[in-house]
């Protein structure tokens, strides 16, 4: 995948988290990752509502290869709400199969 490819990955899965249509996430990975019940409890842990970033912020993407998966990345995406950056991050892994993404959201690390 290209780095452009990979950002626009990041800002689907970031709009899906921000209107919390978790259970689409968790469709998506096929069984991996967070469940959508995971994933709401750690949403409502950060205790104020997400909002998309600037779209400034999908330029400092760093996209790290996974060692032994073809074609898989990892990525991590700060989380923000309308007072800016909130500390919090979501973990995902992208990974192309059969020409499509699979995104796994694999931790939501609330800070």
């Amino acid at each position: 995948m290209s780095p452009d490819e990979l950002g626009l990955v990041a800002k689907h899965v970031m709009k899906l988290l921000v209107e919390r249509r978790l259970e689409e996430l968790e469709d998506a990975a096929g069984g991996s990752g967070l469940s959508a019940d995971d994933m709401e409890g750690a949403l409502d842990d950060i205790g104020a509502t997400l909002v998309m970033p600037a779209e400034t912020v999908w330029r400092e993407i760093r996209p790290r290869a996974v060692r032994n998966v073809p074609d898989a990345y990892e990525l991590s995406l700060d989380l923000w709400t309308k007072g800016g950056r909130s500390g919090s991050t979501v973990e995902l892994m992208v990974q192309q199969r059969n020409a499509r993404p699979v995104v796994v959201v694999e931790d939501i690390i609330v800070g």
